[in-house]
């Protein structure tokens, strides 16, 4: 079973440009594709909303938030694959953050 894990604080982290500088033309770049277009068409909140999902106060703390979770429901289906292999995907697909 793979698991999603929270390990920025054992990972060192090189800048060879000013971080927001590239997130953002990341990000634009990202809202240009098929999958951002999808992203912005998507009502995050109202969904979370209808869902009734809310951010989980007990256990160890959630790597997703609400809107996160259903947006791996989407994301399972777009790229059309199992669980194990999003995941695998999802650690290596800047888009595919993106739209989490």
């Amino acid at each position: 079973m793979t698991k999603v894990q929270r390990i920025s604080d054992l990972q060192h982290t090189f800048s060879f440009f000013n971080s927001s500088e590239n997130f953002d033309l990341f990000y634009d770049r990202f809202l240009e594709t098929d999958l951002g277009k999808i992203y912005r068409s998507i009502p995050w909140i109202n969904l979370v909303k209808d869902f009734d999902l809310k951010e989980s106060n007990k256990g160890t703390k959630n790597i997703f938030s609400p809107s996160g979770k259903i947006a791996l429901m989407f994301l399972k289906h777009y790229a059309a694959c199992s669980d194990k292999k999003l995941l695998e995907q999802l650690n290596g697909n800047i888009n595919y953050q993106f739209f989490l």
